[in-house]
């Protein structure tokens, strides 16, 4: 099994990508260490809250342009076409989109500057940032979809180590908490900045105008937020339910999951040169070569889950305490639920590229909406502020992978008796 975990990695391409995020993981992970050290629970909770609200908003509304992208390249690549457009429309919708979600995060002040422990320049960074996310990840969806992921790895790799040069900096001259949230505005503006590709067009491909973004970014759109809020709703709902004396709860509660999420962070190296080869294979109606690689991934997801799901539960308490220098402890159930429930988001995850590379949009919707509904559920048990956010993570994600399983068999069950005619439909849309 663990031979079809490394199999899987170095079939997708995902080696240089790998490596990027590495760097991009470990110095994020010094960077709120580092944070958390100096600035104590209480203001890094008001940073936790920065860190969530901008990766899910991010990942929410940016990373479906990064997916429409390279699935896209992906089918142009397999039925010979180019889309030159492509790349600067995926930016301007995604500019687009980060004004409606500062909009709508404006119009939310009470709450969003609760969230931010009531702290306006952690505002003012997450409106800086949003936009610099806009236009990375459609960047990012072009550098995948175009197979150069030695510039995908490196935008990566620079994203988080130029936050921890910063973090190097505020410790030397002692800065407060909205010092650490300008790190997290700046660092994709920079990247950009450093990093900006030349995308020529393919020798020997036909230019040929794709459809317009509008009706697949919205669908994605509302999956990808919808799969954000259930992995980044656990601090949200600590912070929102907590009483005064648990403010610090939260804190804790992001450190956990910043260790527990590293598989999250794994898989996001797999991703891209994932979605694009599944969208060749379907682009040309290669249904052996789709199953081959969606299953291999999956067996590697499987023996990753089980070893993640022990070693959190015998390790993570004493890693995250003393990591952070917190003297607050999750309990070890806790923690086993968590990695269980971040495992299932991931099988999820993959359920989901797969139905995306099928051109199944609505469907994955469907399947995250589900998801959400069971999150809801899931916090409504009574308990602790803790104990009802990590019941709604578990409940949501189960949910979620129990239905987007059963609409891609269904797809798959489709598939297998239409032939061909599942990839010469997508290829006429386009």
């Amino acid at each position: 099994m663990a031979r079809r975990l490394t199999a899987a990695v170095v079939a997708s391409g995902a080696v240089p990508l790998l490596l990027g995020l590495g760097v991009q993981a470990l110095s994020t992970y010094l960077f709120l260490v580092v944070a958390g050290r100096e600035i104590g629970p209480a203001d890094f909770s008001a940073l936790s809250g920065l860190y969530l609200l901008l990766t899910g908003t991010a990942t929410g509304l940016f990373a479906p342009l990064e997916q429409e992208v390279t699935r896209r390249r992906g089918l142009e690549r397999a039925i010979g076409t180019w889309d030159g457009t492509l790349h600067r429309r995926a930016i301007a919708m995604g500019l687009a989109a980060s004004g409606l979600a500062a909009a709508v995060l404006l119009c939310a002040f009470p709450a969003t500057l609760r969230i931010l422990g009531d702290q306006p320049s952690l505002l003012v960074a997450l409106l800086v940032a949003l936009p610099g996310y806009a236009c990375w990840f459609a960047t990012r969806g072009e550098l995948a979809g175009s197979r150069r992921v030695v510039r995908y790895g490196l935008q990566l790799a620079l994203d988080g180590l130029l936050r921890l040069a910063g973090a190097a900096v505020f410790v030397a001259v002692d800065a407060g908490t909205a010092a650490y949230g300008a790190a997290f505005a700046l660092s994709p503006w920079l990247t950009l900045l450093l990093t900006w590709p030349r995308l020529p067009m393919p020798r020997g491909a036909t230019v040929r105008p794709g459809p317009r973004l509008g009706g697949h970014f919205a669908l994605l759109v509302l999956s990808a937020l919808t799969a954000q809020l259930l992995i980044n709703a656990g601090p949200l709902v600590v912070n929102l339910l907590a009483t005064g004396a648990e403010r610090a709860v939260a804190g804790l509660y992001l450190a956990a999951l910043v260790v527990i999420r590293v598989p999250v962070f794994l898989f996001t190296a797999v991703q891209p040169n994932f979605l694009r080869a599944l969208a060749e294979h379907a682009g040309r109606g290669d249904r052996p070569a789709y199953l081959r690689l969606l299953v291999r991934l999956l067996s590697g997801l499987t023996v990753l889950i089980a070893t993640a799901t022990v070693a959190a539960t015998l390790l993570a308490p004493p890693v995250v305490s003393w990591l952070f220098h917190f003297d607050e402890r999750l309990s070890r159930p806790t923690y086993m639920l968590l990695t269980v429930a971040v495992g299932l988001f991931l099988v999820a995850t993959v359920l989901a590229q797969a139905l995306l590379a099928l051109g199944r949009h609505g469907r994955v919707t469907l399947g995250w909406s589900g998801g959400l509904v069971g999150l809801v559920a899931g916090t409504l048990w009574p308990g602790s502020a803790v104990d009802r956010a990590t019941n709604g993570l578990l409940v949501g994600a189960l949910v979620a992978t129990v239905g987007l399983a059963l609409i891609l068999n269904r797809e798959l069950a489709q598939w297998a008796r239409l032939g061909h005619a599942v990839a010469l439909v997508e290829v006429r849309r386009t």
